[in-house]
């Protein structure tokens, strides 16, 4: 009986709210994205941004990345729902419990990880428009004809570029300028820049 109690309340806990992910790839026009069908989730090929808002979903997160032809953009919509019946919960078997609280958990945490990465691209783009983009142009300049060309970097080499300028081991004859802001930028932030210089053109 504790062992049911304790399943009741994990799953009316997690079922306070219902998320699903949507997506859309390769998608050409960014000023049309809210107004078309997007795959998957809840809106299963039928269902626009704009449309799931209006069924009462609230868009909790968005991460933009490039694909074959396009972007690829996917949505993370919540939706407020009652808490599931303690009398339908009892209903159920422990296999079956244990079976949903483990499909929320895994929808939860997929929604994490679209969260934590569109983080890092927002602060990705941030830091490139205000800091890199100077020296560093659209990704496919060599700053002062000494680096190069960001967009030519694996994410590994941009890493590792970034912990040498930090320990003084590079040295291409302009060190000096970029160790300040190697000195300051995350393991994350890199990350975010990498996938920010894929969608520019």
């Amino acid at each position: 009986m504790l062992k049911k109690s304790l399943y009741v309340l994990s799953v009316a806990s997690l079922l306070s709210a219902s998320t699903t992910m949507c997506y859309k790839k390769d998608h050409l026009d960014p000023s049309t994205i809210e107004n078309i069908p997007l795959d998957g989730g809840k809106c299963a090929g039928k269902l626009s941004v704009n449309q799931m808002k209006k069924n009462g979903y609230i868009l909790d997160s968005m991460k933009l990345q490039n694909g074959t032809d396009g972007l690829n953009y996917i949505y993370i919509f919540e939706k407020k729902t009652a808490k599931i019946e303690q009398s339908n919960i009892n209903s159920l078997t422990d296999a079956q419990l244990t079976a949903r609280i483990e499909k929320i958990q895994k929808t939860k945490e997929l929604q994490k990880v679209a969260e934590i990465e569109a983080s890092a691209f927002d602060d990705g783009k941030n830091i490139y428009e205000s800091t890199c983009k100077r020296c560093h142009g659209d990704g496919t300049v060599s700053a002062y004809n000494t680096a190069k060309p960001l967009k030519e970097l694996s994410l590994e080499d941009m890493q590792t570029s970034i912990r040498d300028y930090t320990n003084g081991t590079k040295d291409n004859g302009m060190a000096m300028l970029m160790m300040p802001y190697a000195n300051m930028i995350t393991k994350k932030e890199v990350a975010g820049i990498f996938e920010y210089l894929k969608t520019i053109k």
